[in-house]
């Protein structure tokens, strides 16, 4: 075909330059309705007939970056996979004419797609491909490129490495980043520093970020620094500082329309209930944000605000409940996103349960004490062909509904247990017995008694007894031979 008329070349390069400025102030819509008569049916390719191969490997760049970013906010299906489509044939294009600093600014929404749809690994392979092009450390392609890798870092619990570049890079930012680029480097960092405890440096620096972002009219960042601002409240225990915040967050994104990131800020909205105590608020909120998170290309999210829902029933007292959430959890972590990060959601249960049982000295739980070896019972026939038991004095009241009265003698017996049995259990580190009903996943034991919270044990830290399968019910603690009532459960 004819090529356009030079008029039209430079009003189609203005168009472009047009575009990028108003993504980096987050106007995806507005930018989409400059693309008219250009980019009609996003189900297509847009359209470049008569344009020379830098102006068409632009169009097709800059159609791929926004389908990125609006399939991100809007949740539009497989947004991220005709990002991705779009950008390669950019890079492709690219690549013909060789325009190293070109090829790597696909590659850095290259590596963005991957990370929205939680695929860390792939992610990074893009950014580390972007920098490893010989641009000058000035060029603005070169700094988003750090930003993104910071991204991932953060992603994948990297922390220090966060924050080990921001020293590095701190200062060619402020003299040549503009202020989308310089706020992010900022609230990446002091989101790092929050996660590492440093909450007065999280505080300045995301302080900082949400200024830069403010000043480039970027409302959706200013949205996620103040999300970011919540949770740095939260820490604080500054809670009514720490809803404000995550409230102007949500109502940002709700004002924007980014339905993904509104969702995760009631993931935030829930934890700092959380941590209130108030844990019937943070379950209906925490489930209003999974059902947002549902219909999103952002697994990540998803896993993560799932995980937090297993959290809030654990300390509701409801462990198997919480286990089927975690595992939901854990199962979309490994097919949609990697393995690491469905181990990491695991390892923060196991965090999470270490921390619910450390309150375990409740004066609600259930403690008991063996009796002597040498006790003589008097079996009936039912549990008769038991030659392996012991006894074991009950010393609380929560196993009474069950036929255990307080001051009655349990006998064990050791055997194989199963979910649901009656067991008892004894701490290695200081003999402590416990008896509860017998549950038990990622390496933690949990002993449910009536009406009492349950009682959470690292599995290498106790001992199983054994089942509990009869009952003395005797005035005072003797060295008699016992009548031994067989327990029906």
């Amino acid at each position: 075909m004819d090529p356009l008329h030079p008029q039209l070349v430079r009003a189609h390069d203005t168009l472009l330059r047009e575009l990028f400025v108003l993504e980096r102030n987050g106007a995806f819509d507005e930018a989409l309705q400059s693309l008219r008569g250009v980019w009609e049916d996003t189900t297509e390719a847009p359209g470049v007939e008569g344009l020379d191969a830098r102006l068409t490997a632009e169009t097709y760049l800059r159609c791929g970056a926004l389908m990125g970013f609006l399939g991100h906010i809007r949740q539009i299906p497989t947004g991220q996979e005709k990002s991705k489509n779009l950008l390669t044939k950019a890079r492709t294009l690219f690549l013909d004419i060789y325009d190293p600093e070109k090829i790597a600014e696909c590659e850095n929404y290259l590596a963005l797609a991957y990370w929205r749809t939680g695929e860390i690994n792939e992610a990074e392979s893009w950014v580390q491909e972007a920098m490893s092009h010989e641009l000058e450390t000035t060029s603005g392609v070169r700094l988003y490129s750090h930003v993104i890798h910071d991204l991932i870092l953060l992603s994948q619990k990297k922390f220090f490495e966060v924050c080990a570049n921001f020293a590095v890079l701190e200062e060619v930012f402020a003299s040549n980043g503009d202020d989308f680029l310089t706020g992010s480097l900022y609230n990446n960092f002091g989101i790092a520093e929050k996660n590492l405890g440093n909450t007065q440096r999280a505080l300045r620096s995301i302080e900082t970020a949400r200024d830069l972002f403010a000043s480039s009219g970027n409302k959706i960042q200013v949205a996620l620094a103040e999300n970011n601002l919540s949770q740095i409240y939260k820490e604080e225990r500054k809670f009514e500082r720490a809803h404000a915040a995550i409230d102007r967050s949500t109502e940002l994104f709700r004002e924007i329309g980014d339905r993904t990131r509104e969702g995760f800020s009631l993931d935030t909205k829930a934890l700092i209930y959380f941590e209130e105590g108030n844990l019937e608020a943070a379950l209906e909120v925490v489930d209003r944000g999974i059902a947002i998170l549902g219909t999103s290309e952002n697994y990540r999210y998803l896993a993560e605000t799932i995980a937090t829902k297993a959290r809030i029933q654990l300390f509701l007292n409801d462990f198997s409940t919480a286990t089927l959430t975690l595992l939901e959890a854990v199962e979309l972590a490994k097919v949609r996103i990697s393995e690491e990060v469905a181990l990491n959601l695991i390892a923060e249960f196991e965090n999470a349960l270490k921390e619910r049982s450390s309150g375990n000295a409740s004066p609600r739980t259930a403690r008991s004490e063996l009796a002597p070896a040498d006790l003589k019972l008097a079996l009936p026939p039912s549990i008769a062909h038991y030659d392996n038991y012991q006894g074991v004095w009950i010393n609380n009241a929560d196993l009474e509904p069950y036929g255990l009265l307080r001051g009655s003698l349990a006998v064990v017996v050791s055997c194989s247990v199963r979910r649901g049995d009656l067991v008892a259990l004894v701490e290695l580190e200081n003999d402590s017995v416990s008896c509860g009903f017998y549950d038990a996943d990622f390496g933690i034991v949990c002993l449910e008694a009536g009406g009492s919270e349950p009682q959470l044990f690292d599995q290498s830290d106790i001992k199983i007894l054994g089942r509990i399968v009869g009952v003395c019910e005797v005035k005072e603690k003797s060295t008699d031979t016992l009548e031994v009532r067989a327990l029906d459960l």
